[in-house]
């Protein structure tokens, strides 16, 4: 269990001083996902899974999604456990027949370096890649609880493999998500589009038996999407 003084959570309206939160990550967790999507006017289903692992200093996280066997896509994050949670050190993506691209988020020089080309941006305080946000809310509820959630946005800088961006979750009433194993609680939170990015992303998690994403779904400004729905569950 980690804490910290560092974060605050404001609404886009206030300021409100720092305040002192828990951060606890799950475990080491493989999580298995139903996957329906939809590109142009094709549909489409697959599978995915996500690979979170932990000790006591260091964190790796990997998404892929695959059909037939074959990975579509994949993204990996890796980096070090603080008391503000986590702090990515390096994000990889990769897409089948692509080359994998990366972003470095350098502390030391508080920069971020893209190995694509794009140009260096600077690194904020408390920033997230695109996949260990997901991991850094589910150690911020872990450790906080609804309390995180109380009707204020988290905000945080979202590292991507071109891109670094502003990004805020808004929470919502819980939800009742339907998962092959049966119904499950779930708080909600939702990142709008922004300026650079039109692409919404809403994410659920469980408060038992760790805040984990049950559900992680995407949707692009063209109407295509990316629905991951939990499967499996399994805490190592």
């Amino acid at each position: 269990m980690w804490t910290s003084t560092s974060w605050s959570q404001t609404s886009p309206t206030e300021t409100s001083p720092p305040v002192t939160v828990v951060y606890e990550p799950p475990p080491s967790v493989r999580m298995s996902y139903d996957v329906i999507g939809r590109l142009g006017t094709t549909a489409y289903s697959a599978t995915a899974e996500l690979v979170w692992t932990r000790d006591g200093k260091n964190y790796q996280t990997q998404l892929l999604v695959r059909k037939f066997g074959l990975t579509l896509q994949a993204w990996t994050s890796t980096g070090k456990l603080t008391p503000s949670g986590l702090e990515p050190e390096k994000f990889g993506s990769q897409k089948i027949g692509q080359a994998e691209i990366f972003a470095y988020l350098e502390r030391d020089t508080s920069r971020v370096r893209f190995s694509a080309g794009t140009p260096n941006a600077p690194l904020q305080r408390g920033a997230q890649d695109q996949l260990s946000v997901f991991m850094q809310l589910a150690s911020l509820l872990g450790g906080a609880g609804t309390t995180a959630t109380s009707g204020k946005a988290i905000s945080m800088q979202a590292i991507g493999d071109r891109y670094a961006e502003q990004w805020s979750f808004h929470p919502s009433a819980p939800e009742t998500v339907k998962l092959p194993s049966g119904m499950l609680q779930a708080i909600k939170l939702t990142h709008e589009p922004t300026a650079e990015r039109k692409q919404r992303l809403e994410l659920w998690y469980a408060p038992t038996p760790h805040y984990v994403p049950v559900r992680i779904r995407i949707t692009e400004a063209n109407g295509d999407y990316l629905d991951l729905v939990g499967a499996n569950t399994q805490f190592r």
